[in-house]
């Protein structure tokens, strides 16, 4: 029997037993909208011209090397469903209570914890953060008394601090402290945080920045900034399996994260000491618990902190980011939005704020990238969402002899660069594919005369006439 028999097959079933229980509508349309989500996964870039791509669910997640994904959907303010799915083809609803690293959705919640000491008038959103800091000193960098480092702009991404992101700390490494990672010492594996450009001017993403927002709360208010975390956010929240304990506790349910290519990671984990940047473990059901009550807040409703904290957390600057979440859009539009990566998990969320509507997707692979969007992508098009919709690209004529000249391996030259470094530009017949050790080939459409899009990835390929290869901001050369 193929998916989609199975899946009708299923869908015949259920409304059977809809309609001979007297099961209420609503619990029968959420069901089928659950199967439409389940194969209607789209992907990030459609062709003008051709026919929609539409996967199931499970063949996705086996493409990725994806074992596991917990998902929770949201419409008008409350959750409809959660799922747990298994790239074996089973799945359990409610998604249940293990916890996957939500990597930088904790960033988020950095900036709720952040909102919430202020209103209580512990901390200082625009003070310069430095009392908070003490004994720790942030060296001398391009921050003066005109234009000081503050917790708001350290969590707007806008203080000019460095260090983007963390790798973690594998099983059996010793782990250094929030304030070790600040200053690069021993056995810190990332460099000295500093501000290098001046705060306030640009948006510069940083993860580093972050962990100096750790620390100067953690000191303020005079408690470890994981008590304060269960305190003032996880618990009122009621995110009763979320924690930002790390290591994660033994006998918690959990996830355990895989590399690209399918394998697990090393004792289930990283540990990530930097945890406003990187520190949650939580559940689907959870962040969308707290995505209601965020929402709840901002609308002046009953929530666990003040409309005017969730100001404070959800007012953009620049990069349409506020205090660890993304905010764009207006009116039906307007959305909260992060999406984050640790070693072996992916993760995403998305809530709009007037209609109530969001999803939440927590995945166990390095590929859960490509797989979470899209789901969500599913999600938007089975719930009639106007936004999320795959962006279109037109069809162009390729200039095949050159073309020709060009196929072959290819170098990342960008060290930062965490995929998979070498790529494989392949003509096989009419068709053409990018080769990775990490998603094997990726089909191509030709979108100039030496260009290219991969509608799975998103990524756009442009080669040059020097052997060269671009992807956004990353560049490839031709090896030999």
């Amino acid at each position: 029997m193929t998916i989609d028999t199975v899946s009708m097959a299923r869908r015949t079933r259920w409304w059977f037993v809809c309609l001979s229980l007297g099961v209420v509508a609503s619990a029968c349309a959420d069901d089928t909208k659950r199967q439409l989500v389940e194969n209607s996964l789209r992907p990030r870039v459609e062709i003008e011209g051709d026919a929609p791509m539409h996967w199931n669910v499970y063949e996705r997640m086996r493409r990725y090397h994806v074992p596991t994904m917990s998902v929770a959907v949201i419409e008008k303010g409350r959750i409809t469903w959660s799922a747990r799915y298994r790239s074996d083809g089973t799945m359990r609803m409610p998604a249940g209570d293990e916890r996957y690293q939500a990597a930088s959705l904790s960033k988020g919640f950095a900036g709720n914890l952040a909102a919430i000491l202020a209103d209580k008038g512990i901390v200082k959103l625009d003070a310069p953060v430095d009392g908070c800091l003490a004994p720790l000193r942030l060296p001398a960098g391009k921050q003066d008394a005109t234009h000081p480092v503050t917790l708001r702009n350290l969590l707007h991404h806008t203080a000019g601090a460095t260090v983007h992101g963390f790798p973690g700390y594998a099983i059996g490494e010793p782990v250094p402290t929030p304030e070790q990672v600040v200053l690069g010492q021993p056995p810190s594996n990332t460099p000295a945080v500093t501000i290098a450009t001046t705060p306030g001017a640009t948006f510069d993403y940083s993860g580093g920045g972050y962990t100096i927002a750790q620390v100067a709360m953690a000191h303020c208010a005079k408690a470890p900034f994981a008590d304060l975390m269960q305190r003032y956010v996880l618990r009122p929240a009621g995110m009763r399996d979320s924690t930002f304990a790390q290591p994660l506790p033994a006998g918690l349910a959990h996830a355990v994260g895989h590399a690209a290519n399918g394998d697990a990671v090393p004792g289930d984990a990283h540990t990530y000491p930097e945890l406003a940047a990187a520190g949650l473990w939580t559940t689907a059901e959870d962040l969308a618990r707290w995505l209601i009550a965020l929402r709840d807040a901002d609308l002046g409703k009953p929530s666990f902190l003040s409309r005017k904290a969730a100001k404070d957390l959800l007012t953009p600057g620049l990069g349409n980011y506020g205090m660890g979440i993304f905010v764009s859009g207006e009116g039906a539009h307007r959305r909260f939005m992060h999406e984050g990566g640790n070693d072996g998990f992916k993760s995403k969320y998305v809530m709009f704020a007037d209609s109530g509507d969001g999803v939440v997707v927590l995945t166990d692979g390095d590929n859960g990238q490509y797989l979470m969007n899209e789901f969500a992508k599913a999600v938007a098009t089975a719930y009639g969402w106007t936004d999320l919709k795959p962006r279109v690209v037109t069809r162009a004529a390729l200039d095949e002899t050159a073309m020709a000249k060009r196929v072959g391996r290819y170098e990342i030259d960008d060290p930062s660069w965490e995929g998979d470094r070498v790529l494989t530009l392949v003509h096989d017949g009419d068709r053409w594919f990018l080769d990775s050790k990490d998603l094997g080939r990726t089909p191509l459409v030709p979108t100039g005369a030496m260009s290219f899009m991969a509608p799975d990835t998103g990524y756009p390929l442009v080669f040059d006439d020097a052997g060269g290869m671009t992807s956004g901001s990353l560049k490839a050369r031709k090896l030999p």
